[in-house]
């Protein structure tokens, strides 16, 4: 899906900011360094059965984020069998200046994946339902928390997991204020 830029920057015009993100969570997975990490086909290992191996993510929406649109959560995993796991993310989101939402909301994959399976292993992709905006969310000035595990009995063994990631609508190249209040 394309999206129309609303403005461009001009050579000697106002100065648009955005954010090099580094968040503290990095790799930090729980206590004892779980779901275990797939040296040959570099992934995180969710095992069958069991939601207490978690990732933890942090991220911060980029200053060109299309105020008051929703995020659209989603996980890459190798599919290797008809069956389609399921994933569960809790996250809240709230802005800078704003009171940290003292409860998370829980969200489930959807039953469908992008791509129609046949055999092998493939490459594929599970959406979380739309995440509706926050009331008043402001241009790029909010934090998603996010927690995301595997809660199914319906994939046998441990399931390879390549990366958790947000699509978000774009209405610029980012923001004219360096710090938005």
């Amino acid at each position: 899906m394309r999206y129309h830029i609303k403005h461009s920057i001009e050579p000697g015009t106002t100065v648009h900011w955005d954010d090099l993100r580094f968040p503290f969570t990095q790799t930090k997975r729980g206590s004892n360094d779980l779901p275990n990490f797939d040296y040959t086909d570099l992934g995180l290992l969710f095992p069958q059965n069991d939601a207490t191996e978690k990732i933890y993510i942090i991220a911060q929406l980029p200053h060109h984020y299309e105020e008051h649109t929703g995020l659209r959560p989603h996980i890459h995993y190798i599919q290797d069998e008809t069956e389609v796991p399921v994933f569960k993310m809790d996250y809240r989101w709230y802005r800078n200046g704003d009171a940290v939402p003292e409860s998370f909301t829980t969200l489930s994959t959807e039953a469908t994946p992008v791509f129609e399976y046949s055999s092998g292993s493939i490459l594929q992709i599970l959406s979380f339902p739309e995440i509706e905006p926050i009331s008043q969310v402001s241009k790029a000035s909010s934090f998603v928390d996010i927690i995301v595990y595997r809660d199914d009995n319906v994939v046998t063994g441990d399931l390879l997991a390549k990366e958790f990631d947000i699509h978000y609508r774009i209405d610029s190249l980012g923001s004219e204020q360096e710090f938005i209040k």
